[in-house]
C-alpha cells in the first residue's frame, strides 16, 4: 500500500530535481554570457589604453634617457645667455622638465583611468548576476521549505 506521504514526497523529489537542473542550466549559461562580456570590455580596454601607454613610455623615456643630458646642455645655454649663475640655470631648467614630465604622466594616467573604466560595465554586471542567484537560491529554498 502506498502511502500518500510517499507519493508527494516522490513527486517533490522529481519536480526539485527539475528546477535544480534548471538552475544549473540558468547558471553555465549566465557564467558564458559572463565570460563572453569580460572578454569583450577586456579588448575594448586594452584598445582604449594602447596610445595613453605609448604617452607612459614617452614620458619615461624622456625622464631616463635624453632629458639628463638636454636639460644639462639647456642649462648652459640659458647660464651664457642671460645674467643667471650656472646653478640658478641648472634649477630652473630641471623644474620646467619636471613640469613637461608631469603633463604627460598625467595625460596618461588619465587616458588609461578611462580605459579601465570600461571593465566597469563587466564588474557591474557580475554583481546583478550574483544577485540574481542569490534570490532565486533563496526563493528555492523557501519553496522548498514551505512544502515540507
Amino acid at each position: 500500500m502506498i502511502n500518500s506521504n510517499d507519493c508527494n514526497r516522490a513527486e517533490n523529489k522529481t519536480d526539485m530535481r527539475g528546477h535544480l537542473g534548471d538552475l544549473g542550466a540558468d547558471l553555465i549559461s549566465l557564467s558564458e554570457l559572463q565570460i563572453e562580456l569580460l572578454t569583450v570590455d577586456t579588448r575594448d580596454a586594452v584598445r582604449e589604453s594602447f596610445y595613453p601607454m605609448i604617452l607612459l613610455f614617452l614620458g619615461g623615456g624622456l625622464v631616463m634617457g635624453a632629458c639628463p643630458v638636454l636639460l644639462t646642455g639647456i642649462s648652459w645655454w640659458l647660464s651664457t645667455v642671460s645674467d643667471l649663475s650656472l646653478a640658478a640655470s641648472f634649477f630652473t631648467v630641471a623644474l620646467c622638465g619636471l613640469l613637461i614630465a608631469t603633463a604627460l604622466f598625467f595625460f596618461a594616467w588619465k587616458g588609461l583611468g578611462k580605459s579601465l573604466g570600461l571593465l566597469k560595465r563587466s564588474r557591474t554586471e557580475l554583481k546583478s548576476n550574483i544577485q540574481w542567484i542569490k534570490k532565486i537560491l533563496s526563493e528555492k529554498h523557501h519553496y522548498r521549505s514551505s512544502r515540507s
